[in-house]
This record gives C-alpha cells, structure tokens and sequence, in this order.
C-alpha cells in the first residue's frame, strides 16, 4: 500500500477545529479520519496553527477551546515547523502572496504528494510543482480510488461543540 502524505492548507485546519457545523467541514472531517485511522499521512504547518488561533480569536471563540483542539489533533496530525530554506524559496518565488507561497514551498520540501485547499487561486498557481492541488472535496473523490494503507477503524471521530 502507499504511504500518501497529505499538506492541510489553513482553511482546512479550521474547518477541522471549528466549533460549529459548515457544509464544507464533512469532507476535512473525512479526510481527518483517514489520517486518524493511520490510512493517510497528514501535516500543518506550525504557522497554519498560528494563523488559525488568530481567526479563532476573531470569531470570538475561546482561547481554551483552541487549545483543546489542537491539543485532539496533534497525535495524528504531523505539525511542521518552517525553516530557513522554506523561506528562501517563498522570498525568491514570483508568487504574489507570500504566505501561500511559503505554505507551498514547505509542502513541497518535506514531500507532500496533495496539497488540500479551498484556495482555488492557490491551486492554479502552484500547479507545475510535484505535488497535487485539490480542495477537500476534490480529495475525498480521489482517495476512493488511492490504494490507502489499511489499519484497524478508529472508534475516534472528530467531535464538534
């Protein structure tokens, strides 16, 4: 079986921590349980968790509810750390948007075979790199047909609330 290792872009991370149901978090929350299940191989960037306790401040929700969320994930989630090399690479692409930009260069140099993103612009424009760009929805349509690692089902799920 493949080891298919999958970069979750910010606005997914947030779907995943969100406290409230969107139409858009059942397919991150599949997604999330293939990773939980040991079926996938998924990453964040450790800026994805900073940019994403910044919005959750802005939408008013609690800086311990933040924390208990990431604090579910990180045991099956691999949280990366940027380096230098990740942030040459970004000042010295011609991409307009350095944070998408350094997100991808980082997903790119450890290896990430998909790249999952509701960024459609993000998506279009880093399409020449090795790695696949697709929104969650997109992914879960492809991971039907990926020959995923089989392991035993999680009674964990991801809980809202």
């Amino acid at each position: 079986m493949l080891s298919i290792k999958v970069f979750l872009d910010t606005n997914v991370l947030i779907d995943m921590l969100s406290a409230e149901k969107r139409p858009s978090s059942d397919f991150s929350d599949r997604i999330f349980q293939e990773i939980r299940n040991c079926r996938l191989e998924g990453v964040i960037s450790i800026q994805s968790i900073v940019d994403a306790s910044y919005i959750f401040r802005h939408d008013h929700y609690s800086l311990e509810l933040f924390r208990d969320r990431i604090l579910r994930i990180r045991n099956f989630v691999n949280m990366e750390p940027l380096d230098a090399s990740d942030l040459q690479d970004a000042l010295l692409s011609s991409q307009s948007d350095f944070e998408d930009a350094l997100q991808c260069c980082h997903a790119e140099s450890i290896g990430c075979d998909f790249f999952i993103t509701y960024d459609k612009k993000l998506k279009n424009r880093y399409a020449n790199t090795g790695m696949q760009f697709c929104t969650p929805e997109e992914f879960v349509h492809i991971m039907e047909g990926l020959p995923l690692r089989q392991s035993p089902a999680s009674s964990l799920t991801p809980q809202r609330g």
